[in-house]
């Protein structure tokens, strides 16, 4: 195991210890709780079970939209930069991350017609857009992770916007 991966498995091991207190502490306290606890974990396992796996030409399809340029930045702030630290969130490549942040937007989007959704695509945010747009930032932010989001240079963000809106329209709706 290499240095950088030991504090990733040491904080799994800490969450996991953390989950099971909590998890012991609601039971002893209340069921209810305990219940709900558990019912919010189920939930939560089948949204993340919910995004298939991105197939090559969806990879493609991002890699392309986005530059390599674009890919070179985000991997480069996914990976942590020049500050040598993993972040928790990172993805082995920054077209999975935009893949995830578009099935995680996919929901807050549903209601909106495809054609606000191209604008977005194209670059234009205005009215809905601007709606659609922070729905994608929402979801990419997660995604990437909200420090790594802060420090992305403008263009770049909008690039990866712009192909979340993409991607939704050609792969998901």
């Amino acid at each position: 195991m290499s240095t950088k991966q030991r504090p990733m498995t040491r904080r799994a091991s800490l969450v996991g210890v953390a989950a099971l207190t909590a998890g012991a502490l609601f039971a002893g306290a209340s069921p209810a709780l305990a219940s709900h606890a558990a019912e919010t974990r189920a939930a939560s396992a089948s949204a993340t079970q919910e995004m298939p796996e991105l197939t090559a030409e969806q990879l493609r399809f991002i890699e392309d939209g986005m530059g390599p340029e674009a890919m070179a930045e985000l991997n480069k702030a996914m990976s942590g930069g020049g500050d040598g630290e993993i972040r928790p969130r990172a993805f082995p490549i920054a077209a999975v991350a935009i893949g995830a942040a578009a099935w995680c937007a996919k929901g807050a989007v549903a209601s909106i017609p495809t054609s606000v959704l191209s604008d977005v695509a194209d670059g234009k945010f205005s009215g809905k857009g601007t709606y659609v747009k922070n729905a994608i930032i929402g979801c990419l932010g997660g995604e990437i992770g909200g420090v790594v989001w802060k420090f992305l240079p403008g263009w770049v963000k909008n690039k990866a916007v712009a192909m979340v809106a993409a991607f939704i329209i050609k792969y998901i709706r």
